[in-house]
């Protein structure tokens, strides 16, 4: 091949390729991406919707075709929302601003040659209405929502990483047919939005029993910057309102969202230092009974990841594990591996902590015990499973991930031989009432034969005196 020829191509190659800025603005590329093959087919059922496709993603997949009519319907009584004459020319309204938006939108995707320009535009209208029609008829009245029954695979399906929209498609259409046309209406109309969203995502609350903030509590300024559901989930999760505070400071200097380093109330994390830092901790079988570390449930967290060590005792707030946990938790974990806050992510560093915890269903059973977790899966080997799957492909820096410092306190603790020594007491002399009483009888017996010895003793000296 001649050398003008490969210029050619090489040239042709790179001008056919979707810009990932965009021209400058980085923000928006890339915030929709795929999973890794290896990490999608270890678990489809995780990552995969089961009735609802949203995106490009999983539009031809079988198992939601059925609804597609469905999406038509929902498409049509949207529509007359804003326009009860059924003239048209909201439909026109929503394409034309859609395709104006198509290559940010694009962008978002990281760029998908597969989809045309008006495929792509057809698919954002048709499932963006169909979401909103969606959450509009199940705020008015549940059982006036075509799709009732199906709710709740809806819901998990509309947190799916693969299987997200553009917040601002959906932002655009909501503002078109339900919002007011004046620019200074935007932000109401982003209000009126974001409480239609946090009030079918209050619909469960799957974690634990520590209340998700609303929009109306904790102010719509914090949900400022939002990519797609999934991710205003993590931030209403996730995020504490320590973390956006930072957001709006650092954002005023540049600073991207994912650069910012995590925290909770409770438990802020210290620089962690010195060559000798442990990396790792034993799991909750080990530290019970080897080290004397005491499990407790936190009864007031301040969030899901408010994990604490002190004085020999772990707190870890309740955990509800079940099939929609763990659709959530895979796929709030897998957002944070797709963007820069991989290393000091919460939900990473909370699922590096659970499977270093959780090695067996031994290790589940003793959390059960103490509270700390409610295992609905069919057995506690299981629950293991999960969370050893998911920690296990973490990519993270074990000196600088979000409970780096608790696992450093906690294998000081472990340093202790005074912490082994009655770790050993406990576990081979107190364990069982039996043990127990053997003990005190061994005990008795060693007073009784010291004071018959120091007895013969002073008798003794006293004869010799």
């Amino acid at each position: 091949m001649h050398y003008d020829e490969l210029l050619r191509r090489m040239e042709v190659g790179m001008s056919n390729q979707v810009p990932a800025g965009g021209g400058g603005d980085h923000k928006d590329a890339f915030t929709i991406a795929r999973l890794p093959l290896h990490v999608r087919e270890a678990n489809r059922s995780l990552y995969e919707p089961t009735m609802v496709s949203i995106g490009p993603y999983h539009m031809s997949s079988a198992s939601t075709r059925a609804i597609q009519a469905h999406k038509w319907l929902m498409l049509r009584d949207f529509l007359l929302r804003g326009d009860p004459d059924s003239k048209g020319g909201l439909l026109a309204a929503c394409i034309k601003a859609v395709r104006g938006m198509e290559p940010r939108a694009r962008r978002c995707y990281g760029g998908i040659p597969e989809v045309g320009g008006d495929d792509l535009v057809h698919l954002l209208v048709l499932d963006g209405c169909f979401i909103l029609q969606f959450l509009l008829e199940w705020s008015e009245s549940r059982t006036r929502c075509i799709m009732q029954g199906a709710s709740i695979y809806v819901y998990y399906d509309l947190l799916l990483v693969e299987n997200q929209m553009p917040f601002f498609i959906l932002a655009k259409l909501f503002s078109l047919v339900m919002g007011s046309t004046a620019a200074a209406e935007d932000a109401v109309d982003q209000q009126r939005l974001l409480d239609l969203i946090f009030g079918f995502f209050s619909l469960r609350e799957p974690l634990c029993q520590v209340p998700a903030p609303e929009p109306a509590l904790a102010g719509h300024h914090q949900f400022t910057e939002v990519y797609h559901l999934l991710h205003l989930q993590y931030q209403r999760i996730v995020m504490t309102p320590e973390h956006h505070r930072k957001i709006r400071r650092l954002r005023r200097l540049g600073t991207s969202l994912y650069n910012i380093p995590t925290g909770i109330t409770s438990f802020i994390r210290r620089p962690v230092t010195g060559t000798m830092t442990p990396l790792a901790i034993p799991c909750v079988t080990a530290l019970q009974e080897e080290f004397n570390v005491k499990f407790k449930e936190k009864l007031l967290p301040a969030s899901q990841f408010d994990v604490t060590f002190h004085g020999g005792t772990m707190e870890i707030p309740r955990l509800v594990i079940n099939g929609g946990t763990r659709i959530l938790l895979a796929n709030l974990f897998a957002l944070e591996q797709t963007k820069d806050c991989w290393n000091e992510g919460t939900m990473t560093g909370y699922l590096v902590l659970m499977n270093a915890l959780v090695n067996t269903g031994a290790d589940v059973a003793v959390l059960q015990r103490h509270g700390i977790m409610d295992n609905m899966l069919s057995n506690e080997d299981e629950a293991a499973a999960f969370f050893n799957q998911l920690g296990g492909s973490a990519l993270f820096d074990p000196r600088k991930h979000r409970y780096a410092q608790l696992f450093k306190d906690t294998n000081e603790h472990c340093n202790s031989r005074w912490n082994r020594y009655m770790a050993v007491l406990k576990r081979d002399h107190l364990k069982t009432p039996c043990s127990i009483i053997n003990l005190l009888v061994a005990a008795i017996l060693l007073f009784v034969s010291v004071m018959s010895v120091g007895y013969v003793i002073c008798r003794y000296r006293h004869a010799c005196t």
